[in-house]
């Protein structure tokens, strides 16, 4: 996954998965998965969490504050954790930010 350092996501950002991703379900085991074009990947639970909440109007900020609600993981772990997941997608182009 690419470093934090080098991506321009942020609290403000409002990642949106782009428009030839689809989150499902797999329809072998039922487990969460990204399809696209050139195939699928199996998402953890995490991920699955993180990447339904990215509708594209929601900031990272928010998207965080829900999970803290959800998981109670404390929002200073989950904002790197969230960034560092969506930096891997947003590099491989899974995942795009509005403005």
């Amino acid at each position: 996954m690419q470093s934090m350092q080098n991506t321009p996501l942020n609290s403000e950002s409002r990642p949106a998965l782009a428009g030839h991703v689809r989150l499902q379900n797999d329809p072998v085991d039922g487990g969460p998965v990204l399809l696209y074009p050139e195939g699928l990947l199996k998402l953890n639970e995490t991920a699955q969490a993180i990447l339904s909440r990215c509708d594209g109007n929601t900031t990272i900020g928010e998207i965080v504050s829900r999970l803290d609600l959800e998981y109670n993981a404390g929002a200073e772990t989950l904002m790197a954790d969230v960034i560092e997941c969506l930096a891997g997608f947003h590099h491989e182009q899974l995942v795009i930010l509005n403005k």
